[in-house]
């Protein structure tokens, strides 16, 4: 707003001789010259600004604020960067303050513009009268500010401290000087009661060395904002030049205090006013209440309203347009609207809260409607009237109407029948507004709070009707209203972990170990709360790792991709993973969607290891002692939905119809609002723990040993050799030893330094689901070092979790699973491998199954419903439609379709077609063969007949009248067996019987699985009569018919190894069998696993079968979640649930080892050498820094010129560095001068190590200074 101060002076004058109406019943306004006491302070001119998120505006210490005492708005919003116009919505604000003493005296403390003088004076009022000095308000003419990353280092260092009182030195100089009661470090303050901290320990005085900090609230909130502005002042410094009212006695603590957020409270400020009568004075028909003057841009255009309900006073612009008036800015095609709350009002004489009682408005001119000239105008605006004396009435422009009212333009502008101005068409013009409380008895020393908060709000461009709605403002000062009524709690996210930094050769490891109330994480969030949304709580859901390119990155510039970058994210596995917040974005108008994290949902981490540096180019391996940081970032979701009936809309008869609509939250992310910078060093760890060999590096893992129970957890788990042996022996082992970090439960090394050499035992506790083998997601597990101490898990299994155990640097991971299921798209699939011994020997491949192909469709997963001829009705894919229910697809996610390149898949999902399928032709059998037993499996080819599987051998022949002995298919060949040469069986019965050459194990149980394969016995130029299995190359015979290599089909089946005697004996059929007999096929093949279909590389062949047939040895492995579940194995301890034993002997880490401490002083070197007058470890212009590494953890190392004379000496016993700094001065703090240096280290009882480096030093750079 534009202020021509001669001009108001002048008219001001004018008026005051042309009016000499005033309020009725009150006394006339009193000569300067006959005041009653008051002080001698100068006015106020101290300033500072609030600027933390998107508002930049300034606070003045004389009662006003917004405007800079010369003519310049300064509540800016956006903020923009210096040297941008900003656009201004507010000009400058006020509390106001009036009533009528005892003795009939008109009492005013109000503050404008101090054109005409200064009611309000900087400091308190002592407690005797009311009274102060100019020595008192000069030492108060101050603002004491603090920040609240400035708080959490506070605090942070407090819990560091473990709760002992810190060091002044160690806390920041905005605490330590705030000015609260009995501050050891603030005398100015003394014992008076002003700016509100949190009181750890409860004896109502500050003292930030034992752990108080500022808040908000009173002494026992904990609530703080993100900056925070405390000032003092008074009434009664001096005569009230600015309204010529009596002094009351007031004395006011003020507080300014924003959030910087991702949501509308970033373009909000508050402000709580703390108002003390001092005096020892009733002010009787007292009123309290927030004047301000609103520019929103450009001054000449603005409509005012309210919203008694919220007691919300508000300003918007009379058109969609604000253009350019004056030297300021202004918001073009988008104009704002602002809101000013009247959060809280004083207290009435019985303790009751008074609201917003009235909102009333004056012009800037010198009307009877129009800037106050006296001091009852000052009072009739606090108390509804106008400059003449007359009530505020409803309708027009609220002047000279029949019916008085306390509130003008209550209604929306949109609203048809509502009083607004835009409804009255009333002139745009340069408003003021009055929002206050009363009347009301002041009490001598009463105390009493007003709390305001501004709210801002951008419209999208072209919504701005003429006459706007509220809406937005509304929902945003919902949540305001919310913040207000949980005393400022604003939703801080997930608290900071405890994190240790693990410093190896050329990496690090960055452990949580801390994170039990990070985890721990639920807030409710007061606006869902306030609007019923049940779902009201953020929880915590993941950590976000961030690499950053300094210690200064602030948490605000993670999204800088030239200053952080994330290298590590996880989340609980519950389902949720992309998170999306929808945030405004001014520039387009509207809300836009803003991805904040891309969720794994694999399950909580706490250990990641880090090999690379981010901000690298060409290699980006770390480099070893150079400094990275890193920043954990924890965070929480709220992803409620919410059903509203409350959407009423209009039908065409215009009649009342209630629409159902379903709100989704917009900010379903929710970051910690705190970041601690990490630092890591990379470093050689020979010198540590004088000796120190590492046996283990991130992620290695013992060798595990199943002692009871099985499952896996989802884990790919392999077998040792040694195992597998065995199991082939023996058909079975009751305790099978897993290849390192291949075990059925995870424990693996994140810190390998802290490995021990002892015995393990890990047991799984709880109960099963139901009646069954299953545990329950209940179950918890224990690891008891033997002999020595037992961990138990912090969560049950049911929740992906890796748990450090810090002592011994390791990690546990376990996770229950469910069993595979049909009609699920979760996924059971952990993966598979393929893996051939000589890679330049390949042979094998397989037919791959093809979706839309009636011939090679053979695995029916899918969604696929095909609408044929009946003959081909079976390439639809597999589905079950329960009574009354919807199609549901077996496996609607195609996960078993596509393992080993579609090459093997489940029994169950395998076609039945009698020509092409490998499968029985009967659906009895399929649907009685569950996914729930299905096993994972190593398929192994082997040329070593020792290890090959007796097997009976399978007619896949699809027509009886073609096959030999007219057998049908499905059933047992009817040649003569074979031995494992091929040699035919002398016997003529003794038929069907073949050897496979290889074998299958399911690796979860230790179990030696049957297996069997088939042969076309009709396709005899495919080797499909000679009961060996022996595919060929083709797909296709020479007349072009389907041969697919002799249909040499294998079947790896769910029991345990008998050479096929049960199967053998089930499938033999008669000759005079035409089909097999439906209890026979469902006896065996409910009990087939998996189903391949085997065929040669072109232009490959098999061995002859004296030479084992396979070219060389081959491994298809398989691997299906399974859960973990009761099974006995061998010796019983925990009731036959899941429990293993490990040993770490050979991953332990090895410590004084004097050798290893020996040959590491090879390893002594110093960085740079030579030192050309720059190193990468100084901080500044002035700094001069060279570091020596890979020091014993106890040495001497001392410095000399050539000569000999000593520079530098350091006795070192540091265990938490391998390295010192040296900042090239002498033991006088003097630079040394360029040259050569000698540096000796001497490590007692390890050995000495003399190094030479050179060092050119550089001028003093003056103009740091």
């Amino acid at each position: 707003m534009k202020k021509n101060w001669l001009a108001l002076i002048v008219m001001a004058a004018c008026s005051l001789q042309a009016n000499a109406n005033e309020l009725h019943g009150l006394p006339h306004r009193k000569d300067l010259g006959n005041r009653i006491s008051a002080g001698d302070c100068s006015p106020a001119t101290s300033s500072i600004d609030l600027n933390i998120n998107n508002v930049r505006t300034k606070i003045q210490n004389g009662g006003d604020m917004w405007w800079d005492l010369v003519n310049n708005a300064k509540y800016e919003v956006p903020k923009v960067e210096t040297g941008q116009t900003p656009a201004n919505s507010l000009f400058a604000g006020a509390i106001w303050i009036g009533g009528i003493d005892q003795n009939n005296q008109l009492k005013v403390a109000c503050q404008t513009y101090r054109q005409t003088g200064n009611d309000f004076f900087p400091g308190p009022l002592d407690g005797a009268g009311g009274t102060t000095s100019s020595d008192i308000c000069s030492e108060f003419d101050r603002h004491w500010q603090v920040l609240g990353a400035e708080i959490d280092e506070v605090i942070n260092l407090w819990e560091d401290n473990g709760g002992n009182p810190l060091s002044a030195d160690a806390i920041p100089e905005n605490i330590l000087n705030w000015p609260a009661r009995n501050n050891p470090y603030n005398t100015l303050v003394g014992s008076r009661n002003m700016a509100p901290f949190f009181d750890r320990d409860e004896d109502g005085s500050y003292d930030p060395t034992l752990g108080d900090y500022p808040i908000i609230g009173q002494s026992q909130s904990n609530v703080y904002a993100d900056q925070m502005i405390w000032w003092v002042y008074n009434d009664n410094g001096n005569i009230h030049s600015e309204t010529g009212g009596e002094a009351i006695g007031m004395e006011v603590q003020a507080l300014a205090f924003a959030f910087k957020t991702s949501d509308e409270v970033n373009d909000m400020t508050f402000y709580k006013y703390r108002l003390l009568n001092k005096s020892l004075t009733t002010i009787n028909n007292c009123f309290m209440g927030q004047w301000v003057d609103p520019d929103l841009g450009c001054y000449t255009d603005d409509y005012i309203g309210c919203d008694t309900v919220l007691g919300l006073g508000v300003v918007y612009n009379s058109d969609p347009i604000d253009e350019p008036c004056g030297a300021g800015g202004f918001y073009s095609n988008q104009p704002p609207l602002v809101g000013i709350d009247y959060f809280q009002g004083p207290l009435d004489e019985n303790g009751n809260e008074l609201g917003m009682s009235y909102f009333l408005y004056y012009n800037n001119d010198f009307t009877v409607t129009g800037n106050p000239e006296k001091t009852s105008d000052f009072y009739g605006y606090l108390s509804g009237k106008w400059k003449d004396g007359s009530p505020f009435t409803a309708g027009g422009n609220a002047y000279g109407g029949a019916t008085p009212t306390k509130y003008v333009f209550p209604s929306e502008p949109n609203s048809n029948d509502g009083w607004s101005e835009c409804s009255e068409q009333n002139t745009a013009a340069d408003r003021r507004i009055v929002q206050s409380s009363g009347p009301f008895t002041l009490l001598p020393g009463a105390t009493n709070d007003i709390v305001v908060g501004i709210v801002w709000v951008r419209p999208p461009v072209g919504t701005y009707a003429p006459c706007p709605n509220f809406d937005l403002l509304l929902k945003a000062d919902n949540k305001a209203q919310a913040l207000f009524e949980s005393n400022f709690k604003i939703l801080d996210g997930p608290a900071q972990p405890d994190v240790k930094i693990v410093e190896l050769d050329r990496k690090l490891v960055l452990a949580i170990e801390g994170y039990t109330t990070t985890e721990a994480y639920s807030q409710a969030d007061p606006v869902l709360k306030k609007l019923g949304i049940k779902d009201s709580l953020y929880k915590f859901e993941g950590y976000q790792i961030y690499q950053l390119k300094s210690s200064s990155v602030s948490l605000q510039e993670l999204t800088d991709g030239s200053k952080a970058q994330l290298i590590y994210q996880c989340d609980i596995k519950n389902g949720v993973g992309k998170l999306v917040n929808y945030v405004y974005d001014a520039a387009i108008g509207d809300d836009v969607p803003v991805i904040k994290v891309d969720g794994a949902d694999a399950g909580i981490r706490h250990s990641f290891e880090i090999t690379a540096n981010a901000f690298a180019t060409g290699d980006k391996q770390l480099i070893n002692h150079q400094t990275y940081y890193f920043a954990v970032v924890p965070y929480g979701y709220n992803g409620y939905v919410n059903i509203d009936t409350t959407g009423i809309l209009f039908d065409e008869n215009q009649d009342t119809v209630y629409q159902t609509i379903t709100t989704n939250q917009k900010l379903p992310f929710l970051s910690s609002r705190s970041v601690t910078i990490l630092k890591g060093i990379p470093h050689i760890t020979t010198p540590e723990f004088a000796g120190m060999i590492l046996n283990a590096t991130f992620g290695d893992g013992p060798e595990i040993i199943r002692q009871e129970g099985k499952g896996n957890g989802g884990l790919f788990v392999d077998l040792t050799q040694e195992s597998v042996n065995t199991i082939l022996q023996n058909g079975f082992m009751a305790n099978p030893k897993y290849v390192k970090s291949k075990g059925p439960v995870s424990v693996t090394v994140y810190d390998p330094k802290s490995v021990p050499s002892a015995d393990f035992e890990l047991m799984i506790k709880g109960g099963t689901v139901g009646s069954g083998d299953v545990m329950s997601d209940t179950s918890v597990w224990t690891l008891q070092m033997m002999d020595g101490e037992t961990v138990v898990s912090e969560k049950s299994i049911e929740i992906g979790n890796e748990q450090l155990i810090p002592d011994w640097g390791l990690s546990v991971y376990i996770s229950q699973v469910s069993e595979p299921q049909l009609n699920s798209e979760e996924n059971y699939v952990i993966g598979w491998e393929f893996e051939v011994e000589d890679n330049s020997k390949s042979w094998l491949i397989g037919v791959p199954d093809v979706d839309g192909s009636p011939f090679f469709n053979w695995i029916l997963s899918g969604n696929y419903s095909h609408s044929g001829t009946v003959e081909f009705n079976l390439t639809s894919d597999y589905s079950t439609t329960p009574v009354g229910g919807e199609t549901e697809f077996e496996d609607p996610t195609q996960q078993f379709e596509n393992i080993g390149n579609r090459t093997i898949a489940p029994y169950r999902l395998c076609s039945q077609n009698i020509y092409y399928g490998p499968i029985l032709n009967n659906a009895a059998a399929r649907s009685q063969n569950s996914l729930k037993d299905l096993p994972s499996i190593d398929l192994v080819f082997t040329p070593d007949k020792s290890k090959w599987s007796r097997c009976v051998v399978i007619e896949t022949c699809p027509e009886i009248a073609l096959s030999e002995g007219g057998v049908p298919k499905m059933a047992v060949r009817r040649g003569r067996s074979v031995d494992q040469n091929g040699v035919q069986s002398s016997d003529p019965t003794d038929l069907g019987m073949g050897w496979f050459p290889g074998y299958a194990i399911d690796p979860e149980t230790g179990t030696r699985l049957n297996i069997m394969f088939g042969e076309d016995s009709w396709q005899i130029d495919q080797n499909g009569r000679d009961m060996i299995w022996n595919p060929t190359t083709e797909f296709f015979s020479n007349n072009g018919e389907i041969s697919f290599g002799g249909r040499h089909w294998i079947y790896v089946l769910k029991t345990q190894y008998d050479e096929c005697a049960y199967v053998r004996q089930q499938l033999t059929l008669p000759t005079t069998a035409t089909s097999v007999p439906i209890s026979a096929g469902l006896n065996v093949y409910k009990t087939v696993g998996w189903v391949s279909q085997p065929i040669l590389e072109s232009g490959k062949k098999l061995l002859p079968i004296s030479q084992g047939l396979i070219p060389t040895e081959t491994t298809f492995k398989v691997r299906i979640s399974r859960p973990y579940e009761r099974f006995q194995a061998g010796d019983v301890i925990n009731e036959t649930k899941p429990r293993y034993t490990f040993n770490t002997a050979n991953i332990a880490a090895v410590k004084n080892d004097l050798e290893t401490a020996k040959s590491a002083l090879d390893t002594i070197k110093v960085i740079p050498n030579p030192y050309y007058a720059y190193s990468g470890y100084e901080r500044n212009q002035v700094d001069n820094r060279i570091k020596i590494a890979n020091l014993p953890k106890k040495c001497i190392v001392t410095i000399y010129s050539l000569d000999g004379t000593l520079i530098r000496r350091y006795d070192r016993d540091d265990d938490s560095s391998t390295s010192l700094e040296w900042d090239l001065k002498n033991i006088a703090g003097v630079p040394i001068a360029s040259g050569l240096y000698l540096i000796h280290v001497n490590a007692e009882g390890i050995g000495e190590k003399t190094l030479k480096w050179f060092g050119i030093t550089r001028p003093i750079d003056l103009d740091s200074f």
